[in-house]
């Protein structure tokens, strides 16, 4: 990469528009690369499709509603820490030598996480809208429902996409990985909220949890909590805005701490 002039405004803008074009190429140039990212929401569609109930909330059967909203989000958040854990772990040489040439590592690290949350978001895009072929919601305010489900699989996809920019930041091999990235993946099923009740305080694990949070903004918007008096959930009552809005904080804080952990490998470099 070109050497900027160092600590200057103009110049970090310049390496992020530099680096996000470098990265969208990547992606777009290399088969290997592009493949699995085209494939994978076609593939948890296809899975999606086998397992759930298309009727489920038309008819009221919580059980077969949660189901399909605990799929649907955990996908959305494996594809994010899938498509993010080794980003930085296999560049570690040549950013290493970046930075001795100047490269600002905020800039660095913006870009990548635009990338790919902007592949993550239309990876969940296809899997929503698909998902909206064979399964009725039953929204109650149609429009509204469908804008607010899909920002919210969007942002907890951002969201783990940040946190396994974290992961890789942390790792120097993308193989000491497997075991957080397996942490994570467990995590959003275990502490959803949505299938597995857990009290005490192992419940509150479930207030850092993205997927909890997504979950809350389907329960609400399908309106689940007034379908029988016998079953409510406290995030299912929610404003949609207030889990939406935890979920874009989760994803800031998330990209802060990779940024600040990379500038703590590199600040020898500065």
């Amino acid at each position: 990469m070109k050497k900027f002039k160092r600590r200057s405004a103009r110049m970090d803008i310049r390496h992020f528009h530099v680096a996000v074009r470098r990265y969208f190429r990547q992606i777009f140039s290399i088969p290997a690369a592009l493949i699995p990212l085209v494939l994978e929401p076609f593939a948890l569609l296809l899975i999606l499709y086998l397992v759930c109930k298309k009727d489920a909330f038309t008819v009221k059967d919580i059980g077969a509603a949660n189901i399909i909203l605990f799929v649907l989000v955990v996908m959305a958040a494996m594809m994010g820490i899938l498509n993010s854990y080794r980003e930085i772990c296999k560049e570690r040489d040549v950013l290493a030598r970046e930075v001795f040439g100047g490269l600002d590592v905020t800039a660095y690290a913006f870009s990548k996480s635009v990338v790919l949350c902007a592949v993550g978001a239309v990876q969940c895009a296809v899997l929503f809208f698909g998902s909206l072929t064979f399964i009725d919601f039953a929204f109650p305010n149609p429009a509204e429902g469908i804008l607010l489900c899909l920002l919210a699989l969007i942002l907890v996809n951002i969201c783990v996409t940040n946190l396994g920019l974290l992961i890789s930041a942390a790792l120097k091999k993308s193989e000491s990985a497997i075991l957080p990235v397996l942490i994570v993946i467990i995590l959003q099923v275990v502490f959803s909220d949505c299938l597995i009740e857990i009290g005490g305080a192992a419940g509150w694990i479930k207030y850092i949890t993205p997927s909890a949070w997504g979950i809350a903004v389907f329960g609400r918007e399908c309106g689940i909590n007034g379908w029988t008096e016998y079953f409510s959930k406290d995030l299912y009552s929610l404003h949609p805005a207030v889990p939406l809005v935890i979920l874009a904080v989760f994803s800031f804080v998330l990209l802060s701490l990779t940024i600040w952990k990379l500038k703590r490998t590199y600040r020898r470099k500065d």
